[in-house]
């Protein structure tokens, strides 16, 4: 398990394949209402603040680590790690780089905040061994998630 901060702006997280040519994502108001903004490669996750630094904690493929607190927000994504396994995690203004084994993932992203009223997200990649479908697993008072999630973004 590794944990970085970073320090959010334009209140998102991102998680995607270190080789795309742009990375983050446009956003719709749809996918305001549902918390991310998907397509292959890439996926952003709305942060309960528009800017802050955000503890994010990586949890490696298949391990589960006890939570302190349930999340606020918890949304379940498919992501693909390419055959180099050079994933990002990142902001506008800083990434971090990851190293994971290629293959087909359930990429959970666990939101809350810390007792100190600091931001945390948890990023557990799950293998996956079926299709993935997304789903918002715990919504607070902010999403709005459409019946049918939207799984299609353009590049930003």
């Amino acid at each position: 398990m590794t944990t970085f901060e970073l320090e959010v702006s334009h209140a998102q997280l991102a998680v995607f394949d270190a080789h795309l040519a742009n990375p983050f994502n446009d956003w719709t108001d749809a996918h305001v209402d549902q918390g991310f903004s998907w397509r292959p490669g890439s996926v952003s996750f709305a942060t309960l603040e528009t800017t802050g630094s955000i503890a994010v904690t990586l949890e490696p493929p298949g391990s589960v680590s006890p939570r302190d607190a349930p999340p606020i927000r918890e949304i379940l994504v498919p992501f693909t790690v390419p055959a180099h396994g050079k994933v990002e995690v990142a902001t506008m203004s800083g990434s971090v780089p990851v190293q994971l084994p290629a293959g087909q993932y359930a990429l959970t992203y666990r939101h809350g905040s810390s007792a100190d009223g600091a931001m945390s997200a948890t990023l557990s990649f799950a293998p996956a061994t079926s299709p993935v479908t997304a789903e918002i697993l715990r919504a607070d008072d902010a999403l709005k998630p459409p019946a049918q999630l939207v799984m299609t973004a353009e590049p930003a």
